[in-house]
């Protein structure tokens, strides 16, 4: 039986600290930068079949987890679309900067907890919830250290982060087709996995890093994701296996990661 096998490659960004913008844009900025994204947020499709694999993973992490009916923070949870999910698997609430977000979000489901706030700055509750969900929001923010701080503040002792962000590694490979330029009032920075596991290490013992969706046409992912490699491995193994094969080597432009609160 032949293996189809790709070894993983290292970034050599991984080796390197998150780099800050030298200049941030203030909250209020921040704010409405937000707002105007989340109102014109209704006037397209948010959910397509990446999002919805990606929300579904989240699901599945919780699942897992050895709690019932956790009490989950979703942390950045625009107009609450994922929060909305998350009641089915425990007791929801969700937190985003923009209010424009959140009365989207309490028209839709009064019946859950939504608060319009900086995470930085809100009083939210200390050691109170078991798992803290953040999907898309790490490399949106001014003060990466921080928001994981703040994250850790709020979970109980041996509670459980659900991060995920865009993939580094694969970001920087991307073709520019397609992809938004954003305003000075959006922050991007996107991390390696190397770089989020050590922004993690002060709070959380590091258990899972995933990435998913095979993705990016420069560089070696030319060839990873080239039509020629793709057809052979499909010849060995299922189209399906094979992009299990990219995404444990890291070739997914999404990351997921696992961490526990330490008690």
């Amino acid at each position: 039986m032949v293996k189809a096998q790709l070894k993983r490659v290292s970034d050599p960004s991984e080796d390197s600290n998150p780099m800050p913008r030298t200049t941030q844009p203030s909250i209020e900025d921040q704010r409405q930068f937000w707002n105007s994204h989340w109102q014109r947020a209704e006037e397209r499709r948010i959910l397509n079949t990446w999002t919805e694999r990606r929300a579904q993973k989240i699901l599945e992490a919780i699942r897992e987890l050895p709690v019932r009916n956790p009490k989950i923070l979703d942390f950045g949870c625009g107009h609450g679309w994922f929060t909305e999910r998350l009641t089915d698997v425990g007791e929801a609430w969700g937190i985003d900067l923009s209010p424009e977000a959140i009365a989207m979000a309490k028209s839709r489901r009064p019946d859950i907890r939504f608060i319009a706030g900086d995470v930085y700055q809100t009083d939210l509750p200390k050691d109170y919830f078991d798992v803290l969900v953040s999907q898309e929001v790490i490399a949106h923010v001014e003060n990466q250290p921080r928001y994981i701080e703040r994250a850790a503040q709020v979970l109980k002792p041996g509670g459980h982060l659900i991060i995920t962000t865009g993939n580094k590694f694969v970001m920087d490979r991307l073709g520019s087709v397609g992809w938004v330029r954003y305003p000075s009032e959006h922050i991007e920075n996107e991390l390696s996995r190397a770089q989020m596991k050590r922004l993690l290490q002060p709070y959380y013992k590091v258990l899972r890093v995933r990435t998913i969706i095979p993705h990016g046409t420069r560089g070696i992912l030319r060839v990873v994701n080239s039509y020629r490699l793709t057809s052979l491995l499909g010849a060995i193994v299922r189209p399906e296996k094979v992009d299990q094969i990219k995404e444990r080597a890291g070739f997914g432009w999404q990351m997921i990661v696992l961490a526990q609160k330490r008690a």
